[in-house]
This record gives structure tokens, sequence and C-alpha cells, in this order.
């Protein structure tokens, strides 16, 4: 009788310790086949992105410009010009291999970008960069290539077709664990069918919202876009974009 106990409590201790590693590995590869779906939704959305960044239109109309300012003898300025149009490129691609980027590298790239656009666009829009509660630029990590197709589409569809006075805001704001990035325009405004574009999956919109989709699902911070056109609430025309994105410390 002792002995049918005892191998009785051996079966049930060898039960639960079999659970227990059961268990144990179960949520382990859980864990991993989390971190390796992240990894591959983050690695697609990434190349969409980068897709997105590396429009043929910017590349094309960017040697054009350079062309152009050959052509009327401002050779400086095309040499300046294509030097800082290289600079871009390779920025661009340095980004594309990150998950996240420093706020300052960001900005610096957000910078070179809307320069280019502004001789470009012959000057015919100014814009101002804020930062708001952000003592050092250095010290946050933000999602990598989410700012910048945001503010190609307000230079794109909003300030170029407009043609002059056209007046470009962007501002940093760090709220706390967000960092909420703010692109505002006085140009033309949303189109009706703007709402099919947002749907389209090849633009730079959707794409944003898929990367958001994919941060939210596997991080406890949930980033969001915002997207007003002015014209529905206020006589002013333009667009106003808010990325609330969630940041890293650079320790």
């Amino acid at each position: 009788m002792e002995f049918d106990v005892i191998v009785s409590m051996v079966l049930l201790g060898a039960l639960a310790g079999g659970i227990f590693f059961y268990d144990r590995m179960y949520t382990r590869l859980s864990t991993q086949n989390r971190e390796l779906a992240y990894k591959n939704n983050q690695i697609d959305m990434e190349t969409k992105a980068f897709r997105t960044q590396m429009n043929p239109h910017f590349i094309y109309n960017s040697f054009s410009a350079a062309q152009y300012l050959i052509m009327i003898n401002e050779n400086e300025k095309a040499f300046n010009y294509l030097s800082d149009f290289s600079l871009l490129m390779r920025q661009m691609f340095e980004n594309a291999k990150k998950s996240h980027v420093k706020l300052n590298e960001e900005i610096e790239f957000i910078e070179r970008y809307i320069e280019l656009e502004k001789i470009r666009f012959n000057n015919s829009f100014t814009y101002k960069l804020e930062l708001n509660g952000i003592k050092d630029v250095k010290n946050y990590k933000i999602p990598t290539m989410m700012v910048q197709p945001v503010v190609e589409n307000a230079i794109r569809h909003g300030l170029a077709p407009k043609k002059q006075n056209g007046e470009l805001e962007i501002s940093f704001t760090l709220s706390d664990e967000y960092i909420i990035c703010k692109v505002e325009d006085n140009g033309l405004g949303l189109k009706k069918d703007a709402l099919n574009v947002v749907k389209n999956e090849n633009s730079a919109t959707f794409i944003i919202k898929e990367r958001l989709e994919v941060i939210n699902t596997f991080h406890n911070k949930k980033g969001k876009l915002t997207i007003i056109n002015k014209t529905d609430t206020t006589e002013n025309t333009g667009v106003i974009v808010e990325l609330c994105l969630p940041f890293r410390e650079n320790t």
C-alpha cells in the first residue's frame, strides 16, 4: 500500500514537472514566435517605407533641378545641390538599416530634404522647425522613416501646387512616453478623394498606419496618426498631421 502511494507521488511529481517544463517551453516558444513575427512585420513595413522615401519622381526631379542650375551657369549652386542630395541618399540608406533613429539625425535629414525641395520649387515656401520640452535631441530615438513621408506629402500635395507664399511648420514635442511630431502647412488642403489615397497600400500614409499597427501590437506604447483638414474646422486652408511616436532613450 505504501509502495503504491510512493509510486503515485512520484508519478504526480513527474507529471507536475512535465507540465511545468512544457509550460516554460511553450511560453518561451510563444515569446520567440511573437518576436520573430514582429521582426518579419518590421522588415516588411520598413521595406515599404523605404520604397516610399525612394520616390522615383523625387530622384528624377532632383537631377533635373541640378541640370537646370548648370544650364543657367549656377555651377556652385548645382555643386552644393548635388552634394546635399548625395548626403541625403546616403543617410536614407543608413536609416533604412535601423528600426529607430536618433532624433537629431532625423531632424538633420528632414531639414536637408526640405532645403532641396525649396530649391526645386523656386523657394515658393518657407519653413520653421521647433522643439518643445526637448533639451537634448541626441537623447531620444524614434521609429525611422516616419516623419519625412509626411513632410513630403505636405510639400508635394499642399505647397507645390500653391506656388507661392507657402508655409510649413514642423514641431517635435516631448509628452510623457511619446514624442509628438506635428507637420502643418497652409497649402491647398485635402481633396475629396483623399480617403482613397489613404487606403492605397502604396501611399505613404497607409504605410505609416501599417507600421504603427505593428508597433502597437508588440509594444505597450501605442503610436497614433491624426490628419486634420483645416477647412473642416476653420476658414484657413492646409493640413495638420500629428504623429504620436513612442520613443527610446538613447543610453
